[in-house]
């Protein structure tokens, strides 16, 4: 062979490289150097012919790919063709717009060398899916098929049946709505017949995803474009997307499915299975992140829903949260006994309180996130919660699901061995088969004295496997956006402040929702404020006075000095906690109750200048305390040397306050709550603010900042394209570089035109200016806190310090 036919032999073997690398990878990142072939500044003139390309490309079809990692997934029946599978006739019209708006719903799936991860079965065509009004979409699936979406929605059954997150739902009137953010695993639509869902818009999403403009914990979450150029202003979207594969999601994080083993599914059958027997108990235990609030999820919802048409369903359903550090009910720090009526589906910050009338029966505090605080008082508290179900004859002959802490060893097998005797559950069920050992034996010799079946489940999947082809992160809560406990908590707390108490009973708009005659129709659940808490009035409470608005300030663990108080509680968060039985709630305080001695002294001394009506309304008043006032502010409260707490027998938390500051000068404390009005003022009612080991509300003080950085950052972007034609509206709330990452980026210090915040950075300008600021409507120029550029307000010599969170990656 010359030279010459070598060379073009050689250059046809290029070209069909080159193509086959082109066909099969379309939509190659530009940071993903791995599927490149070709440069991509050179001309592919200059490599192989067109026809060459063709011959290349008609080869590379004809060759079975194996490059792709494709999820396995139940293979819908063939669809016949036919006048049955074509849409209603008024909905054709719409249907037209479902390629527009949807571009990619008739491509095929891309395959190649890039890793791609399927979650729906199959791409939608305008065959079965059909545009609606409002917002709403109509899809026909058959017996097999699947689909995750990402964002918040709200599915109706038409006809067949499906289930997800455990949940069986079938042909209904009801609208159940989902929040399925990246921050958690995403519930997957299973298809057990074949159905026809109705999609709806999310009433509340809009409000949830405004707060993102507050903390950026809240941005990138949700079905949003990925950053964008600056000056390109993002598009306003849909409350949920469809996810197809892994490259229909976004681009910086990764998605997890909500997966169920098969050790799970087995234990919740069994629990449904004993319907004919007794009531279950069931007692749920394990280490920390092994999927105990997710598995006492999807057994609520399968015990509320049944499972299929041949079982019925338990509804409802009583849970026992006792987890104060990751509540599914509640703000942290807070323990609940919660009834639920219909399936949740939804992550614990989409729902952070419930409606104390109907909803929540009971709460207590422990005035911190973990019970190493006191124990006892724990223990105490939940027991208490137990009574009220116990005692209420329409509550116990309903299933009760108790969550526990993940505090396994030490003291906290002890709490968890003890409360197994006390309650004495139908089935103890241990989320892990690693152990540790001692914990299990102890679990087991608890659930022997009582010979309560002890069984034991495999974890739940270990965060960060199913992820998109463009990242590899390691994840917490199940999905793709890196938040830690402490992030997950602070926006537990943050939505639970910005929380709008009305929305929990409040009718559903119109439009979204119709009355079933013989179900009463699932609540959208709740909506929030994205107004920052700094520009919000807070309650003046009174605390001097004839009528103060509550009895005194009493400290759990830790005692601070009288004249220290008042820094201690101002700007922390403090429990309110309402008083049921006076003498009851504070029979571990003897020194502050007056005795019955004195305080008929008291009334005999005071009987010549009252009349006998009068005596006998003294006689009958509740006991007194021995309030004790501050010496500077004269704050009242409640001395507890020996850090007692109150009796949860006799007292009940409503919920939890910020102090927003202290106004000596009229004695009033200033606080912001979401509570309704009707709750705390309550007549007759004895209130206690409690204070105790709290998480530090930092996020509270930054509010303003984020959302001043915020509305520069769309002020910009919208200034930019206002030359542009068809200007299109911001995405509700997340601003363009508001964002949580581990990584800081590279080792070293910080240059001076480079904005940072920390600890040392916080200026804060005097109380009563900020006050008579807010006041006078000019709030906008007094910030709790300032963003400090380089050295700005710091001493000579000194200089800005970064702190690496990822010391221990690798």
């Amino acid at each position: 062979m010359s030279a010459f036919a070598a060379r073009q032999k050689l250059l046809g073997l290029s070209a069909a490289a080159v193509a086959s690398a082109a066909a099969t990878t379309p939509n190659v990142d530009d940071d993903d150097n791995n599927g490149d072939i070709i440069d991509r500044n050179t001309s592919a003139k200059s490599f192989f012919t067109r026809d060459n390309f063709r011959k290349a490309l008609q080869a590379q079809k004809q060759e079975p790919s194996d490059d792709v990692d494709e999820k396995p997934v139940a293979r819908p029946r063939k669809r016949k063709q036919g006048p049955k599978d074509e849409l209603p006739a008024e909905g054709r019209e719409e249907g037209r717009q479902v390629k527009s708006q949807f571009p990619n719903l008739s491509e095929p799936i891309p395959t190649g060398r890039r890793r791609v991860i399927y979650y729906s079965s199959q791409r939608l065509g305008q065959t079965n899916i059909q545009l609606k009004a409002n917002g709403r979409m109509l899809l026909k699936l058959l017996d097999g098929e699947r689909l995750v979406i990402l964002g918040s929605y709200g599915i109706k059954v038409r006809e067949g049946e499906l289930t997800i997150a455990g949940a069986f739902l079938s042909k209904s009137d009801l609208i159940h709505w989902v929040h399925a953010p990246l921050c958690h695993a995403l519930p997957v639509i299973r298809i057990t017949s074949d159905a026809t869902i109705e999609l709806h818009p999310h009433p509340g999403a809009r409000s949830l995803r405004q707060l993102a403009s507050l903390n950026p914990a809240f941005g990138k979450l949700w079905n949003e474009s990925d950053d964008v150029a600056s000056g390109q202003v993002k598009k306003a979207i849909s409350t949920f997307q469809i996810i197809f594969t892994s490259d229909d999601g976004p681009k910086r994080g990764g998605i997890q499915e909500l997966v169920s083993p098969a050790e799970w599914n087995k234990q919740l059958a069994d629990v449904l299975d004993s319907k004919t027997k007794a009531t279950p108990v069931v007692f749920l235990s394990g280490p920390k992140s092994s999927g105990k609030s997710t598995f006492g999820r999807l057994m609520a919802n399968r015990l509320i829903t049944g499972s299929g048409l041949s079982r019925q369903p338990w509804a409802p359903v009583v849970v026992l949260d006792l987890d104060p550090g990751q509540p599914e009910f509640g703000p942290p720090s807070v323990i609940s006994l919660n009834k639920l009526s219909s399936p949740n589906l939804s992550p614990p910050f989409c729902h952070p309180a419930l409606d104390s009338t109907t909803a929540q029966l009971r709460a207590h505090t422990v005035a911190s996130v973990t019970p190493s605080l006191d124990p006892d008082h724990f223990v105490a508290c939940a027991l208490d919660l137990f009574h009220t179900y116990k005692t209420n004859p329409s509550l116990n002959k309903l299933p009760l699901i108790i969550n526990t802490p993940g505090w396994i060893q030490g003291t906290g097998l002890d709490i968890l061995s003890e409360l197994i005797r006390q309650t004495v559950p139908t089935e103890v069920i241990y989320m892990s088969q690693d152990g540790p050992e001692e914990t299990v034996d102890g679990l087991k010799a608890a659930c022997q004295d009582k010979k309560i079946p002890f069984v034991t489940v495999p974890s739940q999947q270990p965060q960060g496997q199913q992820l998109s082809s463009s990242t590899e992160t390691t994840t917490t809560s199940g999905g793709g956006s890196s938040r830690t406990a402490l992030h997950l908590r602070t926006m537990q707390t943050m939505s639970y402040f910005h929380l709008l108490f009305s929305s929990l009973t409040a009718t559903a708009p119109q439009g979204h929702q119709v009355q079933s005659q013989s179900q009463s129709q699932t609540h959208p659940g709740p909506t929030w404020s994205p107004t920052p808490l700094t520009h919000l009035p807070p309650w003046r409470v009174r605390y001097r006075g004839p009528r103060p608005g509550f009895l005194g300030i009493l400290c759990y663990d830790h005692q601070p000095a009288p004249d220290l108080l008042a820094e201690a509680i101002n700007g922390m968060i403090l429990a309110l906690v309402k008083i049921e039985d006076r003498a009851g709630a504070f029979r571990d305080f003897p020194d502050l109750l007056v005795s019955p001695q004195e305080q008929h002294q008291q009334s005999k001394q005071s009987k010549q200048s009252q009349s006998v009506q009068q005596f006998k309304q003294s006689q009958s008043q509740k006991p007194e305390l021995l309030i004790c006032k501050t010496p500077r502010e004269s704050l009242p409260h409640l001395p507890n040397p020996q850090g007692k707490t109150l009796s949860p027998a006799h007292s009940r938390v409503l919920g939890l306050v910020l102090v927003r500051g202290i106004d000596v000068k009229r004695g009033e404390l200033q606080l912001l709550t979401p509570l309704p009005f009707e709750v705390i003022t309550e007549k007759d009612q004895d209130l206690v603010l409690v204070a105790g080991r709290f998480d530090t509300p930092s996020w509270a003080y930054a509010e303003d900042l984020h959302r001043r950085q915020w509305e520069r950052n769309n002020a910009a972007a919208r200034n930019k394209a206002a030359g542009h034609a068809g200007q299109q509206s911001l995405v509700f709330g997340g601003g363009a570089k508001m964002e949580i990452d581990d990584d800081n980026g590279e080792d070293g210090d910080q240059s001076d035109e480079t904005e940072s915040v920390g600890a040392d950075e916080v200026e804060e300008r005097p109380e009563m200016e900020r006050v008579k600021a807010l006041h006078d409507g000019t709030s906008e120029a007094q910030p709790w806190v300032e963003m400090l550029h380089g050295s700005q307000g710091r001493a000579a010599g000194s200089k800005v310090w970064r702190v690496r969170r990822d010391l221990g990656r690798r």
